[in-house]
C-alpha cells in the first residue's frame, strides 16, 4: 500500500516549495509575534489570513504535481510500469501531502512558541486591541490548539486538492478546479474576516468558505468551538482522499 521510493521522489520534487511555504510562514509569524508594532495583528493578518493563504499555495501546485502532473507528462506510464498498484500511488501520495502539511506547520508553531516563551503578549493584544478588559497572556496552549485548527482545515484543502489530481488526466483541468476551490475558500476567508472586524455585509462570505471550520478567536476567549468544528475538516479530508482512491484506481489513464 506503500511506495517508499514514490515517497522520496515526492519530497525531491516539492522539497523547495515546501522549505519555501515553510521560511514564509515562520518568519511572518517571528515578525508579528517579535515586534510590538504588528503584535495586535499576529491574529488578524498572520492567523487570521497567512496560515490558509501560504498552504493554499502549497497545496495547489503540490496536488497537482502528485498525480495528475505525472500523468500529463507520462511519467505515470513509468511508475505503474515497476510493481506498484495505484492503490500504493495514490496512498502514497496522500501520506506525503499529509506528513508535509503537518511538518510545515510543526515548524512555524515551534518559532512562535520560542518567541512566545521569549517575548509572551497579552491576550488583549492577540485579540487585537491592548486596551481590552481581558487578563492575562497568550499560552502555548492556545499556541498549540490555534494552529492544530489552521492545520486540519489545510489537510482539507489539500485533499479537496488531491482529490481533483486524482480525477482529472490534465493539468490544466486538475490545477483549474483547485484553483476555483482554494480562491474562493481564501477570498471567502478574508473578506469574512473584514466582515468580523465591523464591515456590514461582508460576515455572510463565511458560508462560502471550508476556513470557516478555522475558529482561532474560539481558542483566545477560552471556549471549545473550535474543537467541535474541527470535525468537519476532517470528514472532508477522509473523504475527498477516498474519492481520490477510489476515482484513480478505476479510471483510463493514457498511458
Amino acid at each position: 500500500m506503500f511506495s517508499l521510493p514514490l515517497f522520496k521522489q515526492s519530497v525531491r520534487s516539492n522539497a523547495v516549495i515546501w522549505g519555501s511555504i515553510t521560511g514564509v510562514m515562520s518568519l511572518l509569524c517571528v515578525q508579528f509575534a517579535a515586534l510590538e508594532m504588528t503584535q495586535s495583528l499576529l491574529f488578524v493578518i498572520f492567523y487570521g489570513m497567512m496560515t490558509t493563504i501560504l498552504p493554499a499555495i502549497y497545496v495547489l501546485v503540490t496536488a497537482n504535481k502528485l498525480i495528475a502532473g505525472q500523468v500529463d507528462r507520462g511519467s505515470m506510464a513509468y511508475v505503474l510500469s515497476t510493481p506498484i498498484k495505484r492503490s500504493a500511488v495514490t496512498f502514497t501520495q496522500i501520506v506525503f501531502m499529509t506528513l508535509s502539511l503537518i511538518l510545515m506547520f510543526a515548524v512555524q508553531t515551534l518559532m512562535h512558541l520560542a518567541v512566545n516563551a521569549a517575548k509572551p503578549i497579552t491576550l488583549a493584544t492577540a485579540m487585537g486591541d491592548p486596551k481590552l478588559p481581558v487578563q492575562g497572556d497568550l499560552t502555548a496552549e492556545m499556541i498549540l490548539k490555534v494552529n492544530l485548527s489552521a492545520l486540519l482545515v489545510c489537510i482539507a484543502l489539500g485533499a479537496v486538492c488531491l482529490m481533483f489530481s486524482g480525477i482529472f488526466n490534465s493539468s490544466k483541468y486538475s490545477i483549474g478546479m483547485s484553483g476555483v476551490f482554494t480562491g474562493v475558500s481564501v477570498l471567502s476567508n478574508m473578506l469574512a474576516m473584514f466582515g468580523r472586524l465591523g464591515v456590514s455585509g461582508l460576515d455572510k462570505f463565511k458560508y462560502l468558505t471550508i476556513c470557516t471550520f478555522y475558529d482561532h478567536q474560539s481558542v483566545l476567549s477560552g471556549n471549545n468551538d473550535w474543537a467541535v468544528k474541527m470535525i468537519f475538516p476532517a470528514l472532508i479530508a477522509v473523504a475527498a482522499y477516498m474519492i481520490c482512491g477510489i476515482v484513480f484506481k478505476k479510471k483510463d489513464l493514457p498511458l
